[in-house]
């Protein structure tokens, strides 16, 4: 028993090792140990890189990567940095509490991703609104958009922050989320109806769930908890 016992403490040990020496045993590099300058820039593999983006990542951003769920990528402005290490970074491992998820191809072809991904960002294909910025912002104000939506410190947090989001979504997407913003709503932002055995009704966005209670922000702002033996009904958003 000891035997056996010395040996399984032995093959963790050997186990944990060979991990820390080989990142992708892991499913994380080691980031420090990454070039700094992306070792795949070619013109054919950025080209590669553009056929794995279009397979993997235009869903969320767009086919020209133009925005959409996910980031406006033609503006060379990246939230979590834009060297070719923290771009690799970002696709290797995606965004924790985020919808960006990480991209399970070989770390060669993350390196052509980051190639394309920054000449998406070089090209300047930012879109421009016309229209009235200063109308728009009434608009706002007069349909009581900071009720659901925070631009700095104005608002509140039941729908998503709308800080540069001009920046962060193309102008297809924006207009969509305006004249029907059903047709994509976040995870993180869906909405519930909550109706209790005492025949109260409470409103907001869930944030957890489990078998025993639910969680949510409620309209006010509040945070409320309420135990499943005391709920009637919860009626929820469909996803899109």
């Amino acid at each position: 028993m000891r035997v056996a016992a010395l040996s399984l403490v032995i093959l963790v040990t050997i186990t944990a090792a060979e991990a820390q020496q080989n990142p992708a045993l892991t499913g994380e590099p080691l980031i420090g140990a990454l070039p700094e300058v992306n070792p795949f820039e070619t013109e054919a593999d950025i080209q590669q890189g553009a056929a794995l983006f279009q397979t993997h990542c235009s869903h969320c951003h767009g086919v020209r990567g133009e925005g959409g769920r996910g980031a406006d990528l033609t503006a060379g402005e990246y939230r979590m940095g834009g060297s070719d290490r923290e771009l690799f970074k970002t696709i290797r491992i995606g965004v924790p509490g985020s919808e960006m998820p990480a991209v399970r191809v070989s770390d060669d072809d993350i390196w052509r991703l980051v190639g394309y991904v920054k000449r998406l960002g070089s090209q300047g294909l930012l879109e421009k609104a016309p229209g009235d910025a200063v109308a728009g912002e009434a608009l706002y104000a007069k349909n009581g958009c900071s009720g659901c939506h925070r631009i700095r410190q104005n608002g509140t947090d039941l729908g998503p922050a709308l800080d540069d989001i001009g920046r962060r979504r193309g102008l297809a997407f924006l207009e969509q989320s305006l004249v029907k913003p059903e047709a994509y709503v976040a995870n993180a932002f869906r909405a519930i109806q909550v109706v209790l055995k005492s025949g109260e009704t409470v409103a907001g966005v869930r944030l957890n769930e489990d078998d025993l209670s639910v969680q949510l922000r409620d309209l006010g702002g509040n945070l409320r908890s309420f135990s499943k033996d005391n709920i009637r009904e919860i009626r929820r958003d469909k996803p899109s």
